[in-house]
């Protein structure tokens, strides 16, 4: 078994046992990894065990069975470099950083490396320590979908293909992959009706206010529903949390 280095940021983590955990991880050059990390939390003679926490940063070495698909890679070392304290001191940013691992961990493949988007939830991550949690999320949500390839379009109807910038009543379908026009909306089935706003910061990056930010995290999070067939686990306490904190 060949063994791996790599920087990784936990995705998931699941208690295996009194002394072990099973970790799904985002590593910068190997793509999303499935390991168990065999007897992390057990005693040593130089102190307690100590167990990985969900969005940790760290050097990460694992042992990986081409041969063997499917099957968990078994950790062999976790150097920690970061643990992001501001996630656990502010309940929005707390949220917004479980939002951002769930669905990472569940839209990108095993083995399947995107640097940029290990890039990007490391910076969303970093950025959280002074940032808006809204607006840290939404951009990083951005940044994910178009690093997955299924990041919509809003700068022109998909449909008829023409701009929709100043056309009135604008409206958004997960399924056709972007922004309806006002003409063609009557012949979609699944659409909903978004703020012209958002389409203008998402797509063509204009300043955006307070009002705008949550329109388009509620926005990407119906998009991500509709793509994962099921909504974020951590979305309605996320979405409270942030209307809880403007107001």
């Amino acid at each position: 078994m060949a063994l791996v280095k790599d920087i990784a940021i936990v995705l998931r983590r699941l208690d295996y046992s009194e002394t072990s955990q099973v970790l799904a991880i985002l590593t910068r050059e190997h793509g999303q990894q499935r390991l168990i990390a065999k007897g992390v939390k057990r005693a040593t003679k130089k102190g307690g065990g100590h167990a990985i926490d969900l969005l940790e940063l760290g050097e990460v070495v694992f042992s990986l069975r081409a041969d063997k698909d499917g099957t968990l890679a078994v950790l062999t070392e976790w150097r920690q470099q970061e643990t992001f304290p501001q996630l656990r001191r502010d309940l929005p940013k707390c949220y917004a950083g479980q939002y951002a691992a769930e669905v990472t961990a569940q839209l990108t493949e095993a083995h399947d490396p995107h640097a940029g988007l290990f890039d990007g939830l490391l910076g969303f991550l970093q950025k959280l320590a002074t940032e808006d949690a809204a607006a840290a999320l939404v951009k990083y949500l951005w940044l994910m979908l178009k690093e997955i390839g299924l990041r919509p379009d809003l700068t022109r109807c998909v449909n008829c293909s023409q701009p929709v910038g100043g056309r009135g009543p604008l409206y958004f379908s997960s399924r056709e992959g972007g922004a309806i026009c006002r003409d063609c909306e009557p012949a979609m089935i699944e659409k909903r009706r978004i703020p012209p706003a958002v389409a203008e910061w998402l797509g063509n990056g204009a300043s955006a206010e307070a009002v705008t930010i949550l329109a388009a995290f509620d926005l990407l999070d119906y998009h991500l529903t509709e793509i994962m067939s099921r909504p974020p686990k951590v979305g309605r306490l996320l979405r409270a949390a942030l209307h809880q904190a403007r107001s």
